[in-house]
């Protein structure tokens, strides 16, 4: 542990250096000192926005986001062994379910380093306050709040990679302060996150003043009450309080509908206006009164709008909850690169028309069944705008594909110019910068979410007769309202060849999923499909599994990864769903042991290359 924390005191002012590549904006226009002290630092308030705009950079680093990805995605369902994979040890081996105690991802450095910056923030910030009287209690506190909404993400990334984690919220800033930190139980983690959050978040800002930047937005950028919200929701649904995540759920879609009426409503009635936020609710719908205010899919008679607006063009958008910004100036320059991305998931920095393909890749039996028409597949039908904006085929038959997400800058999906298996057809359009946004949160998620929650609040007394077959169906208002979230998210996706927009496509009615179980299964599917590549998947498997406390909706939905090719005997034990502490960090921390599931896992002899 000695050596980590000397690691990460060394790297607590490196956001100060890193300013000097990301300024724009009033936040981020601010010179770095590039000498700190106790006398001439944690004196003004220049001083504090110094170190909050270096702790985004920290979260902005290769690293960090490369671990939101390797542990969010990599193990589902969505991912496949990609361009070179079988020559990056650790990315094949985790691909393949072989994870041991020397896999670089097994490695929490760059997380522990945001987080002690965040600590030592929060309790520097009332002290910078009694010296600068510009520096007012109420920034004070929204400064804290926003740090506390940062600390809370990398927490909860880590308790749901690891499990049981070392978890402080003193600053460190010496090597003097140094101690072994025995774990804490991950599930005492989270509720202690949502406490700390719960009171905190009315202090957080709703939103910030504009940024004169164009690519730069601190309403989306940073974290604002509406974050917090979104965060509060996560945890509460992992943590099985599921009332609190559907009413921290609808403070966050309350407050995108009260944007949309102030900002968007004026101009934004008619569905598919190139830009505009539509109103999607059925009109069956009784249990949500306000409307969901989504992009549309389409605009004219191209579709993947929603895409263009979110991951797209200068991003941030309206659906936008908490992205990191990476900048460019439109013109020559780069000040910060998604290489994590890039390096993961593909880029088209070198060639707009052409990306170079990534180490992971999409689940090829994914790929196919939609191309083939497979009942049951991914996205249920070949109309979902979702198959043509999360994924980008290597072949004209779908054969395989790679993550379009953060990789390309423009969609656009039409009609078939000919006849073939699929009805339409996309045009990617790429850029020469890696420079996509990282989204943590948006409306979407935040919507399904609810619906989860409310799914698990949901009572059914459906009749059955004794050879299966439905004889009577009676759905809590909770499933009720939960159907028509999916209902809307999905509707939103899908695409028409008509003119007039008819719904040929939809999800079928309500009384098709008569049943919790089946409203359980279409939010997962539902999430699936909106969230793919965005290191939700395995943590939305991984959560039932929490839930459950077994391992069965991992192994219903993961294809076997393991170097032998077998599921017999993969993830059989419950440990197995988390990754084993890394070696250096066991052996640095006196307090730190590793899961008795991977023992000595370093032998290299014990690993069966299959490339």
């Amino acid at each position: 542990m000695k050596k980590y924390f000397s690691k990460a005191i060394s790297l607590v002012l490196l956001g100060l250096v890193c300013l000097g590549y990301a300024s724009c904006g009033d936040f981020l226009d601010i010179e770095p000192k590039t000498f700190v002290s106790e006398d001439n630092f944690w004196n003004e308030k220049t001083d504090i926005d110094q170190m909050v705009a270096g702790t985004y950079v920290k979260m902005q680093a290769d690293a960090f986001i490369q671990r939101c990805i390797m542990w969010g995605e990599t193990r589902s369902d969505d991912i496949g062994e990609g361009l070179d994979a079988s020559n990056q040890t650790s990315i094949y081996r985790t691909l393949k379910e072989n994870l041991l105690s020397t896999n670089s991802y097994t490695t929490w450095v760059d997380f522990y380093s945001v987080i002690n910056q965040c600590n030592t923030i929060i309790e520097m910030a009332p002290v910078v306050s009694e010296k600068d009287p510009v520096y007012t209690e109420s920034d004070v506190l929204a400064t804290q709040a926003e740090m506390k909404g940062l600390r809370a993400i990398c927490y909860f990334y880590l308790v749901r990679a690891f499990k049981d984690v070392p978890y402080y919220t003193n600053a460190i800033q010496s090597e003097d302060d140094v101690e072994p930190i025995a774990p804490s139980d991950g599930d005492s983690i989270v509720k202690c996150l949502i406490a700390d959050l719960e009171e905190c978040v009315s202090n957080a800002l709703k939103a910030y003043p504009k940024d004169s930047g164009n690519n730069y937005n601190s309403s989306k950028n940073r974290i604002t009450q509406n974050a917090i919200y979104s965060v509060l929701t996560d945890l509460c649904l992992w943590d099985g309080q599921y009332q609190k995540a559907v009413d921290y759920a609808q403070k966050v879609i309350d407050a995108k509908y009260n944007e949309y009426e102030e900002d968007y409503s004026s101009g934004a009635g008619v569905a598919g206006s190139s830009g505009s936020v539509t109103l999607f609710q059925s009109s069956a719908d009784t249990y949500n009164p306000t409307p969901f205010p989504l992009y549309p899919c389409f605009s004219g008679d191209t579709y993947g709008n929603d895409f263009n607006q979110t991951f797209g063009g200068d991003q941030n958008g309206f659906e936008s909850i908490f992205e990191l910004s990476f900048l460019y100036d439109g013109t020559s320059s780069v000040y910060l690169q998604n290489t994590a991305c890039s390096t993961l998931y593909g880029s088209t920095a070198q060639d707009a028309s052409q990306p170079g393909e990534g180490y992971l890749k999409c689940d090829d039996q994914m790929v196919q069944e939609l191309y083939n028409s497979t009942s049951g597949s991914t996205f249920d039908n070949q109309y979902d705008v979702r198959f043509y904006e999360s994924i980008y085929p290597t072949s004209s038959e779908y054969s395989e594909g790679y993550p379009a997400k953060y990789v390309w800058k423009e969609i656009s999906i039409k009609k078939a110019s000919s006849t073939g298996n699929l009805p339409f057809e996309a045009t990617y359009t790429g850029d020469n910068y890696a420079n996509r946004n990282f989204i943590f949160y948006r409306l979407t998620d935040v919507m399904l979410m609810q619906a989860q929650a409310l799914i698990e609040l949901g009572t059914d007394d459906s009749q059955y007769d004794n050879n299966g077959i439905l004889i009577s169906s009676n759905l809590s208002d909770e499933l009720k309202r939960a159907y028509y979230i999916i209902y809307a998210v999905n509707r939103r996706s899908i695409m028409e060849t008509n003119a007039n927009q008819a719904t040929t496509h939809d999800l079928p009615s309500l009384t098709s999923y008569n049943n919790k179980s089946l409203l359980e299964d279409l939010v997962m599917k539902e999430r699936k499909r909106e969230l793919m590549f965005e290191c939700k998947r395995w943590f939305d498997l991984l959560r039932i599994c929490h839930r459950d406390g077994t391992t069965d909706m991992v192994r219903s939905n993961v294809s076997a990864k393991s170097s032998s090719g077998g599921s017999a005997t993969l993830f059989t034990n419950y440990e197995s769903l988390f990754w084993p502490y890394n070696k250096d960090e066991v052996k640095n921390n006196s307090l730190l042991s590793q899961k008795p599931y991977y023992g000595n896992d370093d032998d290299e002899s014990s690993f069966s290359s299959t490339k």
